[in-house]
């Protein structure tokens, strides 16, 4: 009887067996047993590999120009990260050169201040699976290998480049008084491993090639893109935008309940392509289009979940510089644009959040830019369309109405709110900024909504405005789940309308057949465990048999026949 349980149970680890192989691939072992001649054996295969990391972008700087030319000499970024993790990857971009550019040696390490690095931090970037260098192509971007370094929510890295020969120097140029790249002088040779960065005495406001940060090993849940001009770059706040209050309150919430924000503005950028880049700021630092970049500087970037746009006055104002009739910067040719960046996100299962244009009017002397009626127009058209439901968007943010001179007596919704105001008119100040960040529900990205920052700026809507009830109802969006708010004053009521919005997709990541795989090997694993208990049985069995017969005096063979059964 026990010979027949062990039969039985060899017989059934080997059906199982084959069923795991059938499993792990597919069934491709019994179509091969139904062909004709086909081996009737199993053919045994590996295990799926594990499923790969989960990458998301953790900083970003689009390229939007470039300055001059390097010889033999180090640059080093400083680029701060607000997701942890356990493994970086770094891009590199050499997008405005027109020849290829070697990197002889590039580091990453955790900034200490200024060029200097924290002793015992640097840790070579390699690329093409284990080379030390790299070329990178005209106009095009390389991404290092996964490297193995522990980065901590908060903390900045410096990543640090050698140019070997000559290269022209690609950039992302803002912004005045923040300074984030450090550089040696030409002919300096390769000072990547140089920490107390003695050697990098040019200092500088622009990031030179480094492009992009990614991380895996992340609790964070996605990156979200802010995708934009001056007024997300940080043109008149020192680097400071609405997406650094923004990231600091989505940081209020528990770590698995965060995602990334990563800036993608850039300084002059338009949202539509002009018939000459002369038109606009692009051959000055106004970088490619927004329709152009779109796909490079958001919708291609790890884990990118979300992309909130806010891009479109300055087709207005380059626009309304042209001969009249131009179809360049109108309303129209505004929305197709919009239309099309909504159509090329949703195909990537990518939300689009659309921000209404900020209101704005002619800049005082010195550097006097007119606003035009015709100019006003047009941004009027376009913020209808994107807070009527027919826009597409998955959501509205109406920062137009937040900033808007509505508060504290005032009424012109046309008009920057002066402490909103950093001078010109245009850009909105570090309060404006704050306010911009406090009035984005981030219920929008999936996320419980996070505390506001407190502002020193008092605020209150004025009585009586319609402006005033836009700007608080879109404020009130912010601090709690929206449900088809209304808000009344004394003169009006006011519903924004409420859209269904596109359910947010995971993180993208390879399909994977693991499941299967562990499901035969654990049912191999147990059957395996019960024949060797039946073989123990029998040996002990025998083992007592061989006692009985010595104390009986009967002789006992020196091994015992072979059994009856074939396993």
């Amino acid at each position: 009887m026990c010979s027949r349980g062990i039969a039985a149970a060899a017989r059934l680890i080997t059906a199982v067996g084959l069923a795991g192989v059938i499993a792990v691939t597919g069934g491709s072992a019994s179509a091969s047993a139904n062909l004709p001649g086909a081996s009737t054996a199993p053919v045994l295969t590996s295990l799926p590999a594990p499923t790969p990391p989960i990458w998301q972008t953790a900083w970003t700087a689009p390229m939007d120009f470039f300055d001059g030319v390097a010889v033999n000499a180090t640059a080093r970024d400083v680029a701060p990260v607000t997701v942890a993790g356990t493994s970086v990857e770094v891009q590199l971009s050499n997008q405005w050169s027109a020849t290829p550019s070697t990197f002889g040696s590039v580091t990453i390490a955790v900034e200490q201040s200024g060029p200097s690095v924290v002793v015992g931090s640097t840790t070579p970037v390699t690329f093409n699976h284990g080379s030390p260098e790299v070329t990178v192509a005209p106009g095009q971007d390389a991404t290092s290998d996964p490297i193995p370094f522990v980065v901590r929510a908060g903390e900045s890295l410096a990543i640090s480049m050698w140019v070997q020969g000559t290269a022209t120097v690609s950039i992302h140029d803002c912004c005045f008084g923040h300074i984030d790249s450090y550089a040696t002088p030409n002919g300096a040779g390769n000072q990547t491993a140089n920490e107390p960065g003695s050697s990098f005495t040019i200092a500088d406001d622009h990031t030179r090639w480094l492009s992009a940060i990614e991380v895996s090993g992340s609790p964070f849940a996605g990156t979200v893109v802010a995708f934009g001009d001056s007024i997300t770059d940080g043109f008149h706040d020192a680097g400071y935008s609405w997406t650094t209050p923004l990231q600091q309150r989505i940081g209020f919430l528990p770590a698995p309940e965060q995602v990334s924000v990563v800036n993608e503005g850039i300084t002059g950028n338009t949202l539509t392509a002009f018939p000459s880049p002369s038109m606009t700021y692009e051959l000055t630092s106004g970088g490619q289009p927004g329709v152009t970049r779109l796909a490079r500087d958001a919708l291609s970037l790890p884990g990118v979940r979300s992309m909130v746009l806010l891009l479109g006055t300055n087709d207005i104002w380059f626009g309304g510089r042209l001969p009249a009739g131009s179809p360049y910067g109108s309303a129209a040719s505004i929305i197709a644009a919009m239309q099309s960046v909504i159509a090329q996100a949703h195909a990537s299962d990518i939300q689009v959040f659309g921000v209404t244009l900020l209101p704005r009017t002619s800049s005082p002397p010195p550097d006097v830019e007119d606003w035009t009626d015709a100019d006003q127009s047009n941004l009027e058209q376009v913020n209808a369309w994107i807070r009527s439901p027919q826009s597409g968007f998955d959501g509205v943010i109406d920062l137009s109405a937040v900033v808007s001179d509505v508060y504290n007596g005032q009424c012109d919704p046309n008009a920057l709110f002066g402490p909103y105001n950093s001078g010109d008119n245009l850009h909105p100040s570090a309060a404006g900024q704050l306010a911009m960040a406090d009035a984005i529900p981030t219920t929008l990205f999936g996320l419980p909504e996070a505390p506001q920052i407190p502002q020193a700026v008092t605020a209150v809507p004025t009585p009586g405005c319609p402006g005033a009830a836009l700007a608080a109802q879109a404020l009130a969006l912010a601090q709690a789940v929206p449900s088809a708010p209304t808000t009344t004053t004394t003169t009006t009521t006011t519903t924004l309308p409420v859209r269904a919005h596109r359910e947010l997709s995971p993180i993208r990541k390879r399909s994977s057949s693991i499941e299967p795989a562990v499901f035969a090997v654990a049912a191999i694993a147990v059957l395996a465990l019960v024949l060797w208990i039946l073989l123990r049985r029998r040996a002990l069995r025998r083992r007592r048999l061989r006692r009985a017969q010595r104390r009986n005096g009967k002789p006992t063979s020196a091994a015992p026949p072979p059994p009856s059964v074939r396993l």
